[in-house]
C-alpha cells in the first residue's frame, strides 16, 4: 500500500467534498507533498490522524465553514454595509472568492476568522467607524483583493518550502510579465520561474468574461503591492541562487515538468520572454538604491525611475507609496544581501497589519496606514 494518496482520493476517504479538501490543504488543515497543486498527495497517516480526531467529520468541516458577506453580518451582528466597509478596509481577509453570472466577484470567509475578530475588536461592530477606517475609505480603498493575494503566495510559498526555486516562483505568481522581466533580466532563470509557476486558482470551465475578471485579481497592482512581492521575490532568488551555488552543479536548478500552470495575466500584457513591453533590460534596485515612480501616464508598474520618493511605504498613498536611497545603477553587495533583504522584508511585514489582524489605526482615531 502506498504512503500517500492522491487529492481526489483523500477527499473520497475523508467524505469531503474536493474544494472543501483543497481549502483545507491551502490554510494547513491537512498536511499535504508535492509540487503544484494537482500533483500534491495526502499522507496515509495524515488521513488517520483526521479520521481519529474528535468529532470528525462535523467539527472539522465547522473549522473549514465558509461564509459570504451576507452570512459573515449575520454572523457577527452587524448589516452587511458595515461587514462591507470592514472588509473593505483590511480588518479580515477573505480566503477564496468566485465570480458570479453577474461578474460580480463574491468573497468568502472563514467563520472562525470573523468570530476571532468579533472577540478581538468587538468596538467595530456597534457605533461610529473610526475616523482613521472612514478616511481610508474616502479614498476608495478595498484591500480585499491584495490581501488575498498576499495570503494565498504565502500558502503556495508554504507548500513549496525546501525547495528554493519554487518558492521564488510563487513569490513572483503575482508579478506581470513586464514587471517579471525587468525584475528578473536573466533569461534563464526568468523561463525556469515562469515554468514552476503556480496557479493562484483555477479558472476551468468558465466564460470568458468571467476569467477575465478572476485573472485580473491575480495580478498585483499598486506600486506599494508590487514593490512587496518584488522585494520577497529578491530575497527568495538570493536564497536560490545561494543553494544552488553549494551544489555546484546545474542538476541541483529543478526541471520543469510540462506546461507553465499559473494565473495568466491580464490581456494584452506579453509573455516574459518577448521582446516588447518592459522599457529596462536590467535590474532593479530595491529599496535603499532607487526610486519607485508614482502612477502616472506612461509609467510601468514596479518601475523605477532617478526622482525623488515620496518616503517610506505608508506615510503616502497606498498607490503613491516610493522609498528612498540611492540613484538607480548604484546598488551595492550589502544592499543585495539575503540578510539585509529580509530585514527590509520583516521591517514592511510588521507594517501589514491588516492582514496580521492588529490593531493599524489607534484608538484615537488617528490612521496608521498598512504598507499595503
Amino acid at each position: 500500500m502506498q504512503d500517500d494518496v492522491a487529492m481526489s482520493t483523500a477527499a473520497r476517504e475523508l467524505g469531503l467534498r474536493p474544494k472543501m479538501l483543497e481549502l483545507a490543504v491551502q490554510i494547513g488543515e491537512i498536511r499535504s507533498e508535492g509540487g503544484a497543486k494537482d500533483q500534491r498527495r495526502v499522507p496515509r497517516e495524515e488521513l488517520a490522524r483526521l479520521k481519529e480526531s474528535a468529532g470528525f467529520p462535523q467539527s472539522f468541516e465547522e473549522r473549514l465553514r465558509v461564509v459570504d458577506a451576507g452570512e459573515g453580518a449575520e454572523l457577527l451582528g452587524i448589516c452587511t454595509a458595515r461587514f462591507a466597509r470592514l472588509a473593505r478596509g483590511g480588518c479580515f481577509s477573505p480566503v477564496r472568492f468566485y465570480v458570479n453570472r453577474y461578474r460580480a466577484v463574491v468573497w468568502l470567509y472563514l467563520a472562525r476568522e470573523l468570530e476571532a475578530f468579533a472577540g478581538r475588536r468587538p468596538e467595530l461592530l456597534t457605533g461610529a467607524v473610526p475616523r482613521g477606517l472612514r478616511m481610508l475609505l474616502s479614498e476608495g480603498v478595498d484591500y480585499r483583493p491584495r490581501h488575498w493575494r498576499g495570503r494565498r503566495v504565502g500558502q503556495l510559498c508554504r507548500q513549496a518550502s525546501g525547495r528554493p526555486w519554487e518558492v521564488a516562483a510563487a513569490r513572483s505568481a503575482v508579478l506581470t510579465p513586464e514587471v517579471l522581466r525587468v525584475a528578473v533580466p536573466d533569461v534563464g532563470e526568468r523561463a525556469l520561474l515562469q515554468s514552476l509557476r503556480p496557479e493562484l486558482m483555477v479558472v476551468r470551465g468558465e466564460s470568458s468574461a468571467t476569467r477575465e475578471v478572476a485573472e485580473g485579481l491575480c495580478v498585483a497592482e499598486a506600486e506599494d503591492e508590487i514593490l512587496w512581492h518584488r522585494l520577497m521575490l529578491e530575497a527568495e532568488l538570493q536564497d536560490a541562487r545561494a543553494a544552488q551555488h553549494q551544489d555546484g552543479e546545474a542538476g541541483a536548478v529543478p526541471e520543469a515538468a510540462g506546461p507553465p500552470v499559473r494565473c495568466p495575466a491580464p490581456r494584452g500584457a506579453g509573455e516574459a520572454h518577448s521582446g516588447g513591453g518592459a522599457e529596462s533590460g536590467s535590474p532593479l534596485p530595491l529599496p535603499g538604491s532607487g526610486t519607485v515612480m508614482g502612477s502616472r501616464p506612461g509609467a510601468t508598474p514596479g518601475a523605477y525611475s532617478s526622482g525623488t520618493g515620496s518616503g517610506v511605504p505608508g506615510n503616502d498613498r497606498p498607490e503613491a507609496a516610493g522609498c528612498k536611497g540611492r540613484a538607480a545603477g548604484q546598488d551595492s553587495a550589502r544592499a543585495a544581501d539575503p540578510s539585509v533583504l529580509r530585514r527590509r522584508a520583516h521591517l514592511l511585514n510588521r507594517m501589514r497589519g491588516p492582514r496580521r489582524g492588529a490593531a493599524w489605526w489607534r484608538r484615537e482615531g488617528e490612521l496608521r496606514r498598512p504598507a499595503f
